[in-house]
């Protein structure tokens, strides 16, 4: 009893208690206890605070097993889609953290515990375990698809992505963590949204309790010093030097942001309509009007060898220049399951290189984990290098590996090119010699909304689609890059998304890809 009780206030008492008792007992022998009020007065009150310490044990011993009680109710078995609804996947990642901290604060007072616990640390051992980071970075992703396509924070606060409900509507706890993380990425109007709906819900609460109130207070204390961090975060941007803010380049700083800083630069109109394009397209919308799209036709393309003229491929002429094709149904599911299969073990933070200080980073602006898939890694990977060539003529001998990405809660990656437009080709590292002549894009699996693939400049959207696959000139024959490439991948507002990228290089392609001098070809 000493030692277990000794881990808690009320067990400590309790064997305190009844250690004195015993020890009145042993030492009075016979036990004349009633000659004596004053010692009866002191069993009573003895007694009394063995009742106290009894009662205060049953109460904690009945909120522990409540908290237990209400994880275990909380969680939503075959009646909620914890990996393809971002709410839900917020609501589950701050289940495994905050809501288990209490869960295992309430196992660890018993030693009767210790079995459960230790089963618990095995039961999740070799799975990487959720932190306050991840609960952060989730409610962040629903801040970016809250932006993109237009939700609104009365549809998040009640759980509603497009008609699909999540487990539960978002707390204001959950709003002010919004609000935060918003603050926390320079999303300073999104923030305020997030706070004022956060003090809504607190304020109609009734009754409001005293601590409530004094908490409503300090909040709103705290947004005036977020207002005064704001003016003072963006006049030391709007002073610094380019050097200065080149060291911010790539890090997916919000547009929002970038238009108060560079609100006298020149591009900042067409870095905002880029934007603005970005955001419509992934939401669905047509850019280009109904004429530009005639001449864009589907057939069948036999390819090399024979096996082509008896199964051709299916290719969709998206755009005519640059050229940008979809081709339908080249991997089957068996495929693409197979390259998840190989890259699930091996993923890893993504990360992004840097055009102004050439280094590797993580960022905003392209959210997801990645893997490596190599030659030779499986028979199926080595076919489908094979029937690359067949569909775009061109050699994989120098191309890299399989680039496979895997985008959850929000996952996108903002506008970028492929190329390096490299001025010494040899720059680039070998096998991979040259710079990227051209990508496929292959799609492993459907997303049920959002995960397109966008190109800005051109209008042009294309749906994720398991088995297809999206492929494009990076270079012009000149050698040059082209901008008008630019692309970007839209936020996952449902579901996940699977792409598997192939970058060829411009090394090996001079015979089936010939050279110009014409800077425009």
């Amino acid at each position: 009893m000493g030692r277990g009780g000794g881990r808690g206030g009320g067990g400590g008492r309790l064997a305190f208690v009844v250690a004195m008792v015993v020890m009145t007992e042993m030492t009075w022998g016979l036990g004349d206890v009633h000659t004596s009020v004053a010692t009866v007065a002191q069993l009573v009150e003895a007694e009394h605070a063995v009742i106290f310490a009894l009662k205060d044990y049953v109460r904690k011993e009945e909120s522990r097993l409540e908290t237990i009680k209400r994880y275990i109710w909380g969680w939503q078995d075959g009646r909620a889609d914890y990996v393809h609804n971002p709410i839900n996947s917020y609501h589950f990642l701050r289940r495994l953290t905050h809501d288990f901290d209490s869960v295992r604060r309430a196992l660890h007072h018993e030693d009767l515990t210790q079995a459960l616990r230790a089963n618990i640390t095995s039961l999740r051992g070799g799975v990487e375990a959720a932190a306050e980071a991840d609960v952060n970075g989730a409610a962040y992703s629903l801040v970016r698809l809250q932006d993109t396509y237009n939700l609104t924070v009365d549809e998040l606060v009640e759980g509603d992505i497009r008609g699909t409900k999540a487990v539960q509507e978002l707390s204001a706890d959950d709003c002010f963590r919004l609000g935060q993380q918003s603050f926390n990425n320079l999303e300073f109007d999104l923030s305020d949204k997030w706070y004022q709906k956060g003090l809504e819900l607190m304020e109609a609460k009734q009754p409001i309790t005293h601590e409530e109130q004094l908490r409503i207070k300090r909040i709103k204390q705290q947004q005036e010093h977020r207002i005064l961090m704001r003016q003072l975060v963006t006049n030391m941007a709007k002073q610094s030097d380019g050097q200065m803010l080149d060291r911010f380049s790539g890090l997916g700083i919000p547009i929002s942001f970038q238009r108060q800083i560079y609100a006298q630069h020149k591009d900042v109109a067409q870095v905002e309509q880029l934007d603005d394009y970005y955001r419509r397209l992934c939401r669905g919308e047509q850019l280009q009007p109904p004429e530009a799209f005639v001449g864009l036709k589907c057939s069948y393309v036999f390819g090399k060898g024979g096996y082509r003229w008896l199964m051709p491929l299916k290719v969709e002429l998206r755009w005519d220049d640059p050229l940008i094709l979809v081709y339908h149904d080249v991997l089957s599911e068996a495929e693409t399951e197979l390259v998840k299969r190989i890259s699930t073990p091996r993923l890893a933070t993504t990360m992004v290189h840097s055009f102004t200080t050439h280094q590797a980073r993580r960022s905003l602006a392209r959210v997801g984990k990645t893997a490596w898939v190599r030659r030779g890694d499986d028979r199926t990977t080595d076919r489908i290098l094979q029937r690359v060539e067949d569909m775009t003529g061109l050699a994989t001998d120098t191309s890299e590996d399989f680039h496979v990405l895997n985008y959850g809660i929000g996952g996108h990656y903002d506008a970028h090119v492929d190329f390096f437009d490299l001025d010494e080709k040899s720059l680039d590292k070998s096998p991979h010699q040259g710079d990227r002549l051209a990508t496929v894009l292959f799609y492993l699996n459907d997303v049920e909304a959002g995960g397109s693939t966008v190109f800005p400049m051109l209008g042009v959207e294309v749906p994720a689609r398991r088995g297809s696959a999206l492929f494009w000139f990076n270079m012009k024959r000149s050698g040059k890059g082209d901008y008008r490439t630019l692309h970007a991948a839209c936020p996952v507002l449902l579901g996940e998304k699977w792409i598997a990228n192939l970058w060829i290089h411009e090394w090996g392609q001079e015979l089936r890809w010939p050279c110009t001098r014409d800077p425009e070809d």
